[in-house]
């Protein structure tokens, strides 16, 4: 993955039917964002330029991208071009008939949609009222489609006594993907969410502990199931979770065409390099001198846990988005993940260069 940009993220609108209170987007009230968004044609131009430095895949994200009237035609249209489409959808306005349409598709598409809760009063608190009734019909719609689908939920204090019978429910009765996010990431209204919503570590880990690693144990085999903790603080048995290839293998594309390290950073100066409307995918990833930076992100410059951590070579310091954002643009500064289990003196001894030294950091 150092030379192929095999993978785009792309933010396809900005609008969205829902105001969940941890969402990374810059809300735009009046919608205006409309009038900006990149075209149908210009976004299969990127695709078929993109396809020339390696692109196998697209995520669709935004948003939602079931507020775009051409959407069907923006994803029929790029699996044409031979690639991969995944989505991610809140599930809540996609029609019967739009997912009949899609299901010709399903070789090479792949779906997503957010649930915070097995009970709706649950999931509506962050979600919205009437979400969790909308979602499921979609949820169920889709496997009577035979559409792979993954459900993604974010943890918070609203939801965390209910995800053992999420997880089953989800993954045992209704055999779908689980994904877990057990961190709020502090960009956008995550910043506020994560002092208000957000679970502590020790919560997590007992979580953890009790039940979900030993779930994924049980299915160890599925890679439809995953937690989003970075690698050096989950047991060396657990193989179900990512590694962001961010700057390595994928860029992110917003709505307007910015170009930037991930969707999610779109609308930040600190991680746009440029915009399609002005240069090329193709040109912006072989010859962007601040996407170069990123690509060569030097793990042994990193700091506090991150610069002694022996996963840093994999991880490049896991999220670099909420590592700047948290650490006011600190290039090399560590996750703040990590750093928080460092904090709590929780950081696993054996993932330690140097045991005995000092990984503090104020940034």
């Amino acid at each position: 993955m150092e030379s192929n940009l095999e993978v785009l993220a792309v933010l396809l609108t900005n609008r969205c039917n829902l105001k969940c209170v941890y969402c990374g987007r810059n809300e735009n009230k009046d919608n205006s964002c409309a009038k900006l968004e990149l075209s149908s044609n210009e976004w299969i131009e990127i695709f078929k330029d993109a396809m020339s430095v390696g692109l196998k895949k697209v995520n669709m994200t935004g948003g939602e991208i079931f507020c775009r009237k051409d959407i069907l035609e923006i994803i029929e249209r790029t699996i044409n071009l031979g690639l991969d489409v995944s989505i991610e959808t809140n599930g809540t306005i996609i029609t019967e008939e739009q997912i009949e349409y899609l299901s010709k598709f399903k070789e090479h598409l792949s779906l997503s949609i957010s649930l915070d809760g097995i009970k709706k009063e649950t999931n509506d608190l962050t979600r919205g009222n009437g979400s969790f009734d909308r979602t499921f019909k979609t949820i169920n719609i889709i496997r009577k489609y035979n559409i792979p689908l993954r459900i993604i939920t974010v943890l918070s204090k609203n939801n965390y006594n209910e995800i053992p019978e999420l997880a089953t429910t989800i993954h045992e009765r209704l055999g779908l993907g689980f994904r877990l996010l057990p961190n709020i990431i502090e960009y956008g209204k995550g910043i506020e969410a994560n002092e208000t919503e957000a679970v502590n570590y020790f919560k997590i880990q007992q979580l953890m502990d009790n039940f979900y690693y030993d779930f994924l144990r049980k299915h160890k085999e599925d890679k439809n199931l995953s937690v989003e903790l970075n690698t050096a603080i989950i047991p060396i048995d657990i193989y179900q979770h990512s590694l962001c290839p961010w700057g390595k293998g994928m860029l992110g594309v917003g709505y307007s065409g910015n170009v930037a390290l991930c969707h999610v950073g779109s609308d930040n100066d600190m991680f746009i390099f440029d915009n399609v409307r002005k240069n090329s995918i193709s040109k912006i990833w072989e010859e962007n001198k601040k996407l170069q930076k990123f690509k060569e992100l030097n793990p042994n410059k990193l700091k506090g846990i991150c610069g002694n951590c022996l996963a840093r070579s994999l991880c490049r310091g896991g999220c670099r988005l909420h590592s700047m954002m948290k650490y006011n643009g600190d290039f090399y500064a560590p996750d703040p993940e990590c750093q928080n289990v460092y904090n709590l003196g929780k950081f696993p001894n054996y993932v330690m260069e140097d045991e005995t030294k000092d990984c503090t950091y104020n940034g």
